[in-house]
């Protein structure tokens, strides 16, 4: 369950965070740190995202994680996490492969043994949306990262990430092709519309036999997996914790043969200042309720009825 807290809230806040997560059942963690945020710059590196005592990789496995995705991403979303000082260059720029490479040679004394899975991109696909003749450059960029990864960690699994309309419509082409030489596909999973009003809780049957096919042999790892609360996107408590339940009817299905690794998005809501920083909208507008109701839990730690369900369904599966 991601545990991504407001700034606002001490950092030391997700030691709190991840432990009663942990306590909950879950035994997968999922984090990020952009390449920008551990190398802003001329192999000047920042390893704190990584390294920290709080939300570090160490710190998550000694909370007792056994399977960790870790994100390092080089597109986040609609732009590049790149250094400032190449990050106008093609990303098949023999220096940018490099670059990357010595990155990882910094980032390798943290892979512990619980980290299963290495992301070599955020949503990728919505950059690439605006920035088509880029595809094949940033192809041979991630074959050639996933190859050093895997050369130095045979034991991890690298992908990229994608969401779940652009591996399965709007750039499935692409998806797929960037795909084609990673070791597992790697999807975040909202189901909404383009103005973040719900579908069905129901949908999620369909939509994991789709992952299930366009994974093909592959297994599917999902970073992101949430659904909305707000009453102002045609949603509620109620269909939130539905969303949970048949998550988990459908994974049975499947089994963790393949689909190993799912993450919720998120444990708390964000504060509404938080929000309003994140979208510049305020209570009402719909990119607002979207990410202010993603929690399974209010703000303030309150339960929404998802989290129950939650917590009900990892019982069933045990520790």
């Amino acid at each position: 369950m991601n545990a991504i807290i407001s700034p606002s809230e001490p950092f030391s806040n997700y030691t709190t965070e991840y432990q009663a997560i942990f306590a909950g059942g879950a035994r997968g963690a999922q984090t990020a740190a952009p390449w920008s945020s551990l190398e802003s710059s001329g192999l000047v590196y920042d390893l704190t995202m990584i390294s920290n005592p709080y939300m570090g990789l160490n710190a998550l496995a000694g909370y007792g994680f056994t399977s960790i995705l870790v994100n390092i991403p080089i597109v986040t979303i609609n732009a590049r996490s790149m250094p400032a000082d190449i990050a106008g260059l093609p990303f098949n720029d023999q220096s940018v492969k490099d670059r990357y490479r010595l990155l990882i040679d910094q980032v390798l004394p943290y892979l512990n043994s619980s980290v299963k899975y290495v992301s070599l991109g955020n949503e990728i696909d919505t950059y690439f949306s605006t920035h088509p003749s880029e595809w094949l450059q940033y192809k041979e960029l991630i074959e050639d990262a996933r190859t050093y990864i895997r050369s130095l960690k045979p034991n991890i699994k690298v992908g990229v990430t994608t969401t779940f309309d652009g591996a399965t419509f709007t750039q499935a082409a692409n998806v797929a092709s960037l795909n084609a030489n990673m070791d597992v596909i790697i999807l975040t999973y909202y189901p909404t519309s383009p103005s973040f009003l719900v579908r069905s809780p129901l949908t999620v049957d369909a939509d994991m036999a789709e992952m299930i096919a366009i994974a093909e042999n592959k297994q599917l790892v999902l970073q992101e997996w949430g659904y909305p609360s707000s009453g102002t996107l045609l949603s509620s408590e109620q269909m939130q914790a539905d969303f949970i339940t048949y998550t988990f009817s459908s994974w049975r299905l499947y089994g963790s043969e393949h689909i190993p690794f799912i993450s919720f998005f998120k444990r708390r809501d964000w504060t509404p200042a938080y929000c309003t920083t994140l979208t510049g909208q305020g209570a009402g507008n719909n990119y607002y309720e979207f990410l202010c109701s993603l929690g399974l839990l209010n703000n303030n730690g309150t339960s929404k009825m998802a989290y129950s369900a939650l917590t009900m369904e990892l019982s069933f599966i045990g520790p």
